[in-house]
């Protein structure tokens, strides 16, 4: 019969056996267990994401968190219970709970969420001065933050009204949200007020943060005023504009689809005093200018013999026609200086001493230009006033464009005229 080895008694009378077994032994004991239920268990699900949205509903549905009781459970002393939790204690501590959960609110983006967390707070009406004047402050950065600036004034002025009456300095952070719902509200000269009391504010002379919200101040004034002056005088300008092309004696016309013109005509920019938009005090300076102030013209150049034409952008009314042939065409035939050849000119015809330039007046009238002459005087000896029941004559401006034809010397020439003669007087 094999030996049996009795066990070894311990101090305390048990057995070597019964004994705690060591820390790693439980250890691996503990693995075992877990790896084998592993194993043999159904297999873990994957959890699904969970969204702000859903997160909140699930709050919304414990009776701990509910906004409103439920639909057919008015009468649930439990859930009344827990719902009374939240206002336990006084007004202070009400409201210190209402402003801590504002804060995580806040923390997350949910503005409106935490403006309503911040009003129940200023509701519980804490006695606490410093604690009501955070909750205000703390409801005016959230209504910063959705632009109901209007409300951000009400709390921030509460805010000042409070310290007022306690012989304080308002908050530096109140001030500072009463001055960016003023600049937004375009209130710049209250902003400017707020803003240099609060660099008043002692250790707030060297915060960055007011220059940086007068800066944006002095902008947004800058912006609008200019804005608000650039449209008073767009009509002026208008205005002026057409006397100026009345004095020159052109016959306005207006097609049905007018071409896009980037250019328009307009005044001289050097002939017209730079005033300013913005401050209002140099930009009151500004008067329309008066009709004789030299104009500038888009000008279309057409070419007919070869259905071709150029758009002069900016044909100054002191520049002469030969000036702004000759940054076109070359000077003569024999020329090698610049401008070179133009590229439907196979013949080399299109020089500045062999072109002859044409207008077409309101009437039907052709005239011969003298290319050395200048566009002002052109118009001028192109009017006529009216007569014998006819209205006025002079170089049609449409769509805002003057239009000359250029022509080679020579056959072409009065082959070119006689056809539109023909054409005018219906043979």
């Amino acid at each position: 019969m094999a030996e049996t080895t009795k066990p070894e008694r311990t101090s305390a009378g048990s057995s070597a056996a019964d004994a705690a077994p060591a820390p790693d032994s439980i250890d691996k004991i503990l693995g075992a267990m877990t790896s084998a239920r592993a194993a043999s268990g159904p297999a873990a699900k994957e959890r699904k994401p969970v969204t702000y949205d859903e997160f909140q509903k699930v709050l919304d549905s414990t009776p701990l968190f509910m906004k409103e009781t439920p639909v057919g459970m008015e009468d649930d002393y439990v859930l009344e219970a827990l719902k009374t939790l939240v206002f336990d204690g006084d007004g202070d501590e009400v409201a210190l709970n209402f402003k801590n959960h504002g804060n995580e609110l806040y923390a997350q983006k949910s503005y409106k969420d935490a403006v309503a967390a911040y009003t129940q707070g200023l509701d519980a009406a804490p006695k606490d001065p410093a604690l009501r004047t955070s909750l205000l402050n703390n409801r005016a950065a959230c209504n910063v933050a959705l632009r109901n600036y209007g409300q951000v004034l009400k709390d921030t002025s509460a805010i000042i009204a409070l310290s007022a009456t306690l012989g304080t300095d308002a908050p530096p952070k109140a001030l500072y949200r009463a001055a960016q719902a003023l600049v937004a509200l375009d209130k710049w000269d209250e902003a400017e007020d707020v803003i240099t009391r609060g660099r008043a504010l002692k250790g707030e002379d060297k915060n960055k943060a007011w220059a940086e919200l007068e800066t944006l101040c002095e902008g947004s004034k800058r912006r609008v005023l200019g804005n608000a002056e650039r449209e008073r005088r767009a009509p002026l300008q208008r205005a002026a504009l057409h006397r100026a092309i009345v004095a020159h004696g052109l016959v306005l016309l207006k097609s049905a689809s007018p071409p896009d013109n980037p250019h328009p005509l307009d005044f001289d920019p050097a002939a017209v005093p730079d005033i300013p938009l913005y401050p209002p005090s140099k930009a009151e300076a500004w008067v329309p200018p008066p009709a004789n102030t030299p104009l500038i013209f888009p000008v279309f150049l057409l070419y007919p013999q070869h259905n071709t034409s150029d758009l002069i952008t900016h044909f100054h009314e002191d520049t002469s026609f030969e000036d702004q042939l000759g940054a076109i065409f070359p000077k003569t035939a024999s020329s090698t200086s610049p401008p070179p050849w133009s590229e439907w000119d196979n013949k080399h015809e299109y020089y500045v001493d062999n072109l002859a330039v044409y207008v077409e007046t309101a009437q039907k009238r052709l005239l011969k230009v003298g290319k050395e002459i200048t566009l002002r005087e052109v118009l001028a000896k192109a009017q006529l006033p009216p007569k014998d029941g006819k209205p006025r004559d002079g170089v049609v401006l449409r769509d805002g464009l003057l239009s000359f034809v250029v022509l080679v010397r020579g056959k072409e020439e009065r082959e070119w005229i006689d056809n539109f003669k023909k054409a005018r007087d219906g043979k």
